[in-house]
């Protein structure tokens, strides 16, 4: 069977990369920008509804659950 030169693969160059395009870089830029965010907030929010120190936490009444009469 005769086969023509065109239905060869040339193995002869490395194909180059084309990068990644701008919205695949668009969004980790936003992606790591949320994660700061978060974090940030996590932080920012750690301290909210807790009793600190322990000595006003050990004087709060956990048992006083008002019954139905």
């Amino acid at each position: 069977m005769i086969v023509s030169d065109s239905e060869y693969l040339d193995f002869s160059q490395v194909p180059q990369s084309k990068g990644l395009n701008t919205f695949t870089i668009g969004l980790i830029i936003v992606g790591l920008i949320m994660i700061f965010v978060v974090g940030g907030l996590v932080i920012g929010f750690a301290g909210f509804g807790h009793m600190w120190p322990s000595t006003h936490s050990m004087r709060m009444d956990l048992g006083s659950m008002p019954t139905i009469q």
